[in-house]
């Protein structure tokens, strides 16, 4: 198999696999238990995750949207899991074809293995023929320490990617925070719009999503957006960050022929074209609505705006 990493070859390293979609609370507890297992056996904790989402390999046939892109995944396990390093694997059909035990197999040939951490749902390789009691098998077989930790739930709701999914897609981000952990996230580079904003009075920053990424249900929202400056790491280091009023959706007054998200960022004027920026969505105000004239949306859109200073 194929894959990227940050691990030189055979260095003592725990891992825990899976998409980690979002890393959400449960993703967490289980990167803070990387983390205490690593430094038991004196190993790095590494997250190995896969690209592109096994869903998409495995059930091609069924529309799947992602809650963070490989990227953000990465930068969440640093922020909210401690985890620095990652081995991610091309995810391919020949991949989703093997067994578990050639899959261990082979990380056992590149790497220096030690551990894995894993919830108790876990399951690897053809068939999900690797369940927690396989790899507790092949751990006492191989001298790797095994650690199954019990499923994350809040107020009797199991956290999961496929729940908070749910919650974005219908607009319902602060329920989808609370089990995220931390606000709904995306990040993208700022590209040219039609400049109406700026003839409103509203000029925003726009990025275009990736075709496979969740929006959360087309409306205003509160955000917090950090700006990338030259010289940082990420996006996700940046001290930038403003109060922003953001649009999803297409615009009603002015149609668009595919979502775009439109930050406009308060007490501000930057120029951010080419830039990348990472909008953190906290609140939603209202649903997209399509307005009988122009001066009707500019006394909305300022509203919203005041909104969003009480709320922010």
């Amino acid at each position: 198999m194929d894959y990227q990493t940050t691990v030189t070859a055979q260095e003592p390293i725990v891992i825990t696999i899976g998409n980690f979609d979002g890393i959400h609370r449960g993703h967490q507890r289980l990167l803070h238990e990387l983390r205490a297992l690593a430094a038991k056996l004196g190993c790095k904790p590494v997250l190995l995750t896969f690209e592109p989402h096994t869903l998409a390999v495995v059930r091609p046939q069924v529309p799947l949207r992602c809650l963070t892109s490989l990227e953000e995944k990465l930068a969440l396990a640093r922020r909210y899991g401690g985890v620095e390093d990652s081995i991610v694997v091309q995810f391919t059909p020949q991949v989703a074809a093997m067994s578990a035990r050639q899959f261990l197999d082979e990380l056992r040939a590149a790497f220096g293995l030690r551990g894995l951490v894993v919830g108790e749902n876990f399951s690897l390789g053809h068939n999900r023929e690797g369940d927690v009691a396989f790899l507790q098998r092949y751990g006492a077989e191989h001298g790797l320490v095994v650690r199954a930790l019990p499923l994350e739930e809040i107020r009797g709701v199991r956290v999961s990617s496929t729940e908070i999914r749910m919650l974005v897609s219908g607009g319902r981000i602060a329920e989808a925070a609370e089990l995220l952990g931390h606000p709904l996230l995306l990040s993208g580079v700022v590209v040219h719009g039609d400049h109406r904003g700026r003839l409103l009075g509203f000029p925003t920053a726009n990025i275009i999503p990736e075709p496979y990424r969740l929006l959360p249900a087309n409306g205003i929202y509160a955000a917090r957006v950090a700006v990338e400056e030259a010289g940082m790491s990420d996006v996700f280091s940046s001290p930038h960050v403003y109060k922003s009023a953001v649009n999803v959706g297409i615009r009603p007054n002015f149609p668009s022929r595919r979502p775009l998200v439109e930050a406009y960022l308060l007490d501000v004027d930057l120029d951010l074209y080419g830039k990348r920026i990472l909008v953190e969505f906290i609140a939603r105000l209202r649903d997209e609505q399509r307005f009988d004239s122009i001066e009707a949306l500019k006394a909305q859109m300022a509203a919203d705006v005041e909104q969003v200073r009480q709320i922010l």
